[in-house]
């Protein structure tokens, strides 16, 4: 197993939540966050935090067995507009320590925050929490490289990388029209190139060029005799490798650069009936100029995997065909209820997976930019493909859509292996040998999954309430024996202290009167 990579590709979503359906098919509705639904929508919504649920129990846990973490941990910053800089930031979510940023002609000023919800703590347990920083600026302030920034506690400053994503307030011009920011993942290829490390990285980036952004994201900083403990690492307490902060920073990052952006995982495949999304999304968008996203159906399906005949690249076929679509009576009611979305990215503000919270405000300046919900849509939704594989000898009886129209998807398999097949041809990478390789992912993505509910030697149950998902703990469980290779350091410990020598002094003056 190879790097933890967080991407940025330009080329094709995130989550929200709805029950339906809607009477009338492809029916577009706009909505405004948070703004309450009427009866006869008919919708149910699931918080899918599960904040009542944490605060109910947490009410009865005892405040010792708490663990405290006191580092403050950023990445970098985003000057959002002339009088903004907004950044996400980890810390322990009953951290009360404040921090404070320098301001040109303002100095030493509190910088503003606020939860990812109600309930200030991240996913499952995670205690290690998402914030939303902002700093606010004169507006004639210019631009700068850093940001610097402290606690209200401490002597020393660290300095943030700001990046410049206005937009151009009359003539602004995207460099991309559709993007997608791929989530932190552990990224497998000792297996899928043996020996040969990075490699089907480093060939996407060459013939993607501009089009593929490859960020670092790595581990927050840890000492070397806590990394692991689950009572001492920071890490063993983030959510999915702070999934929550990666979809805030990435989704500021593509600001002024990207028209629409979505915020998806792996086994997420996007489906357009005229086989162009990026055209697809601006038809929609002149129809709702006032949308910050467009929300629409997460379809979970099925997809057997064949891995043990690929050979080399050229054996790779994306076997859409096979693909069958589960009927809604057999999927799991929150993965029955959960929505993706395209979004505008420089018209959110507080989002999640599944969830939109907060979007900028409109032209106006009075009312926020909308949420266009599109429910039983067949022109434009997103598939689910579940490819991890249990051999049960009692499974659950499934059945599937056979009403699905898969003559769609068998045009987009002959497009995209003819794309694919055009990019490698002729390359090394086309010809380079991928065995031995299939046996030894299986069985390292069955220990991941795993993992998922049993991290840190403890399995995740009602009276275990671990943080769920971590991955931090899991490289002990992988018994292919692949290694973890971690990334350079991306974060920044702000509220780091120490101490150190000093080989200065402040002058001493002397008088004889």
């Amino acid at each position: 197993m190879d790097k933890l990579y967080y991407y940025m590709f330009f080329a094709v979503v995130t989550l929200n939540i709805y029950t339906g359906p809607f009477s009338e098919i492809g029916n577009e509705n706009e909505i405004t966050p948070n703004q309450k639904a009427g009866p006869s929508e008919m919708r149910k919504r699931r918080d899918l935090s599960l904040k009542e649920t944490w605060l109910k129990k947490r009410a009865v846990y005892k405040k010792k067995e708490l663990s405290t973490f006191d580092g403050i941990y950023v990445r970098e910053a985003y000057r959002v507009s002339d009088d903004e800089i907004r950044f996400v930031y980890l810390e322990n979510q009953d951290n009360n320590m404040n921090l404070r940023a320098e301001v040109p002609s303002l100095g030493w000023q509190p910088v503003e925050w606020f939860c990812f919800n109600s309930t200030c703590f991240d996913y499952l347990f995670c205690s290690m929490a998402t914030r939303f920083g902002r700093v606010r600026l004169p507006k004639a302030t210019p631009h700068q490289p850093y940001l610097h920034i402290t606690t209200e506690t401490n002597e020393e400053f660290a300095k943030v990388r700001i990046n410049d994503v206005r937009l151009h307030p009359t003539k602004h011009h995207y460099q991309h029209t559709l993007g997608v920011c791929l989530q932190p993942i552990f990224f497998f290829t000792d297996w899928t190139l043996h020996l040969a490390n990075k490699k089907v990285l480093d060939f996407y980036k060459y013939s993607l060029g501009d089009d593929l952004e490859l960020l670092d994201w790595s581990d927050l900083p840890v000492h070397s005799r806590d990394r692991g403990s689950y009572e001492k690492d920071p890490n063993s307490r983030v959510f999915r490798h702070g999934a929550t902060a990666f979809m805030h920073d990435c989704m500021m990052r593509a600001r002024s650069v990207v028209k629409f952006v979505a915020n998806t995982d792996l086994d997420d495949l996007a489906v357009s009936s005229n086989l162009n999304i990026s055209d697809s999304l601006e038809m929609i968008s002149k129809r709702h100029p006032n949308a910050a996203q467009f929300k629409i159906d997460w379809i979970l399906s099925h997809q057997p995997q064949h891995w043990d005949s690929i050979q080399n690249a050229k054996n790779l076929n994306f076997d859409l065909q096979s693909v069958r679509v589960l009927k809604v009576e057999n999927i799991r009611w929150d993965y029955r209820v959960s929505k993706k979305m395209f979004h505008r990215p420089e018209r959110v503000i507080h989002f999640d997976m599944h969830t939109v919270y907060r979007n900028e405000l409109g032209n106006d300046e009075e009312n926020q930019h909308t949420t266009i919900e599109m429910f039983d849509n067949p022109d434009l939704y997103f598939l689910h493909l579940r490819r991890f594989e249990r051999h049960l000898l009692h499974p659950l009886p499934v059945e599937y859509n056979n009403n699905f129209n898969h003559s769609l998807l068998m045009r987009m398999n002959t497009k995209m292996l003819d794309q694919f097949t055009k990019r490698i041809e002729g390359t090394e990478f086309a010809e380079y040998s991928f065995n031995p390789w299939a046996m030894e992912a299986r069985q390292t993505m069955r220990d991941l999954e795993q993992c998922r509910r049993e991290a840190f030697g403890t399995i995740l149950d009602d009276q275990n309430q671990i943080c769920q998902q971590s991955s931090a703990g899991c490289e002990g469980m992988l018994t292919a024996g692949v290694n973890f290779i971690k990334t350079t350091q991306t974060w920044t410990n702000v509220a780091h202290k120490a101490l150190f020598n000093s080989y200065v002094e402040k002058a001493k003056s002397f008088s004889l009167f």
